[in-house]
């Protein structure tokens, strides 16, 4: 399979590294659909979501199938719909998703976060498939979210012990940690992430990889996965609702990232264009559908470095809307909602 999702930021080990792990990842090989059997349960789950942010869609649905009736099963299930838009497998899968959603509810050994985000996934994609009785029914068994942003700040060695003990996740907290889906890590923790990351990747070492009788093959698909996932799904913050044709994204920009141009995201049959660049004190967004008959609905909610927002412009035009702010980490935030009929811009202007 290929893919034409490309990434630049300016600093070439981390653009090459997004580049080669989104080809391991688009590659669609007998022997990466063989290892799937050798994968641990977490790894699957890492697997799948690789897949999905990078459109290689038929690899992301034989994960999904080797993850029925395990915890993880209801993530990758809600996620598979939420970015290949079909909402058709929830029918298909009906025996399987709710003998995971009985299993989670009534076995409290699971971790949280198979639940947390399994029973969020799943309440997202009945919404886009307009299942709202179903949907509640996921939401009730919710746990309730903590929203509040890190606080503590981790340098990079503390970073480095993070990603090297243990070397790759080995918890589904973990997981959720490295891909910013939790309020563990803030934009720029986050981004440390992400560059130990592709320093893992380009440095090579087997040593700092996970090599318990999975194979070099499987240690490379995972890392390939936290790679893009941990870009697309924390730093750029990206929610599809393929099904309903609208995505969400929540960038958080770190205080030393200026730039930065993802093209060709996959969304089902569609595909967007995000542009950032900071530039005199202005944080500007340009997005742009790249692929589909259809424009699609975008929410667009960034998380900047400020104390307050002096002026907003939505396609050069000033702008009044909310803003709020987090003044412990120095952190401010605006909602835009807008349709991709053509090039929009969104301008924001902290103090």
């Amino acid at each position: 399979m290929k893919t034409f999702l490309t990434l630049e930021t300016g600093a070439t080990q981390l653009d090459v590294g997004f580049e080669q792990s989104k080809n391991i990842l688009s590659d669609s090989s007998d022997a990466l659909t063989i290892k799937l059997n050798t994968l641990t349960e977490l790894e699957k789950l890492q697997a799948v979501l690789g897949w999905l942010v990078v459109g290689n869609y038929p690899l992301a649905r034989s994960g999904l199938d080797c993850l029925i009736n395990k915890p993880a099963f209801g993530w990758a299930c809600g996620s598979y719909v939420a970015w290949t838009g079909d909402d058709y497998i929830l029918s298909e899968l009906a025996e399987p998703i709710a003998f995971w959603k009985n299993e989670l509810t009534r076995n409290s050994s699971f971790s949280s976060i198979y639940r947390q985000m399994g029973f969020g996934a799943l309440a997202g994609a009945y919404h886009g498939r307009r299942d709202t009785g179903s949907a509640q029914d996921f939401e009730r068994s919710l746990i309730s979210k903590d929203e509040t942003y890190a606080h503590d700040e981790l340098n990079r060695h503390q970073i480095d012990r993070f990603l090297t003990i243990p070397p790759l996740p080995n918890t589904p907290e973990h997981l959720a940690t490295i891909l910013g889906l939790n309020s563990t890590l803030n934009a720029d923790q986050l981004y440390l992430v992400w560059e130990r990351l592709n320093t893992i990747h380009s440095d090579g070492n087997k040593e700092s990889l996970n090599t318990s009788q999975t194979g070099e093959v499987s240690d490379h698909l995972i890392l390939a996965s936290l790679i893009t996932s941990c870009f697309l799904l924390g730093i750029m913050g990206t929610l599809p609702d393929a099904p309903s044709g609208r995505v969400t994204l929540e960038p958080n920009i770190p205080n030393n990232l200026n730039y930065f141009g993802v093209r060709n995201l996959r969304l089902g049959l569609d595909a967007v264009d995000l542009l950032y660049e900071k530039e005199g004190g202005q944080h500007c967004f340009v997005i742009e559908q790249s692929r589909g008959r259809v424009p699609l609905n975008l929410i667009l909610r960034p998380n900047i470095s400020g104390t307050e927002i002096n002026r907003i412009y939505i396609d050069g035009e000033i702008a009044e809307l909310e803003w709020w702010a987090d003044s412990k980490i120095s952190r401010v935030f605006t909602q835009v909602q807008l349709y991709l009929d053509q090039k929009r811009t969104v301008t924001v202007v902290p103090i």
